[in-house]
């Protein structure tokens, strides 16, 4: 099942593992941190008893064969022998009911080579302007690291989960007595989709804060430029919708004592909460919108909106 085809002589290493997630937040910073260092491959996991095809990719007309996912062990020596780094990079996520077994697999294979620590990293959904800094939240797996954290520009996330295979390592780690830590990349809810490079940068920054290194970022900021304009049409093409739809269903006039009691910046915001659900149909869109429903006291009133959600997530299977 895992194959090493090299055991490299590593100190003290610290695990950084990655997957595929919303915004490609943690994927495309620890990838760009691997190939920056050089790190080499040393390992595999075969994926047989961990994943299964689910569909068929179509190229040039032609269904192609199924591809096995990959499951690499990369390392990384560093020339004073205090930083070394094992990576391990999966491009897909285990089937369900075996997410626990697979992260318990990885971190009995790197225990071996000294590893005493692991990082991950995802993404953290919010309304936040796409021109701004994204923040980093933080979430250790022991109030020691936690402490430890405290100095670095981060936020934590107080309650809360962590979906996937980015938060269960670290969770599985306490249980093993390995220190971990998840970092979260705040991307725009608008961007779960597609890649959002910008909170890639921030997490790295933190990232190699905690490793006690530093690494040329020149090439990830050149690549978030190039995004954020893609970011920026699509965040304007989401604002004219707003404001069409405010013209669609605002009143001419008021009849007196039916005015609104509720802010209009209120009602945008749950028109956007609307427009995100429907966009990327995830349970958790589907929470934060009836949170800040709840909130306001209005779910009764978007009460068939709301359900209509979950008769598209139906209808698309």
């Amino acid at each position: 099942m895992i194959n090493f085809i090299e055991t490299p002589d590593l100190k003290n290493p610290t695990l950084i593992a990655t997957w595929p997630g919303m915004g490609m937040v943690a994927f495309n910073a620890v990838s760009y941190l691997k190939n920056k260092l050089g790190a080499k491959l040393f390992g595999t996991i075969e994926p047989d008893e961990f994943f299964a095809a689910t569909s068929a990719n179509v190229e040039k007309q032609i269904i192609k064969p199924v591809k096995k996912p990959d499951n690499k062990f990369y390392f990384y020596k560093s020339p004073n022998g205090n930083k070394d780094i094992v990576f391990f990079v999966g491009n897909l996520q285990p089937i369900p009911h075996l997410e626990y077994r697979f992260a318990k697999l990885i971190l009995e294979s790197t225990i071996p080579f000294g590893v005493k620590r692991v990082l991950t990293g995802a993404a953290a959904p919010s309304d936040m302007d796409p021109g701004t800094v994204p923040r980093v939240f933080a979430a250790p797996n022991s109030y020691d690291l936690l402490r430890q954290l405290v100095d670095l520009n981060v936020h934590f996330m107080g309650d809360g989960t962590i979906s996937g295979l980015n938060g269960l390592l670290i969770s599985v780690a306490r249980e093993m007595g390995i220190d971990g830590i998840c970092l979260l990349g705040e991307i725009p809810f608008f961007t779960a989709q597609i890649e959002f490079p910008r909170a890639s940068i921030e997490v790295l920054k933190i990232m190699t804060s905690i490793l006690n290194m530093s690494v040329d970022l020149v090439d990830l900021e050149f690549y978030a430029e190039t995004k954020e304009k893609e970011i920026r049409a699509l965040a304007s093409h989401l604002s004219r919708e707003s404001i069409d739809d405010e013209k669609e269903h605002s009143p001419d006039h008021v009849v007196p004592g039916t005015e609104d009691k509720v802010d209009r910046a209120v009602r945008n915001n749950i028109e956007k909460l609307f427009r995100q659900a429907e966009f990327d149909q995830t349970y958790k869109s589907k929470m934060r919108l009836k949170e800040e429903l709840d909130r306001w006291d209005l779910f009764d009133e978007y009460l068939d909106r709301f359900l209509d959600l979950f008769k598209k997530s139906k209808d698309k299977g």
